[in-house]
């Protein structure tokens, strides 16, 4: 997913398709989900495109340092962040 999307951003005809929707399609389950459960819509979709931003980076970095141990324990922490929990 990371080398086609920065393929689509040099403007690689063949590859551009996949910006469309990257983020915008994936927010609206996340963004429903969270009003449904009584949130505002805009903080709805503020902490949707965090989460999601978030776990794409996560990924990003356990692909570049195959730390496995590291990136779950920061998505623990961002969870216990995100959901207000300890």
């Amino acid at each position: 997913m990371f080398e086609i999307c920065g393929h689509a951003l040099q403007g690689r005809p063949e590859a551009v398709p996949i910006l469309e929707g990257l983020v915008e399609d994936r927010l609206e389950p996340l963004v429903a989900a969270e009003t449904a459960a009584g949130m505002a819509p805009a903080t709805a979709r503020n902490r949707a495109r965090l989460g999601l931003a978030t776990v794409r980076g996560l990924l990003l970095d356990l692909l570049a340092t195959d730390d496995r141990a590291g990136v779950n324990a920061a998505m623990e922490e961002f969870l216990r962040l995100y959901y207000g929990t300890d």
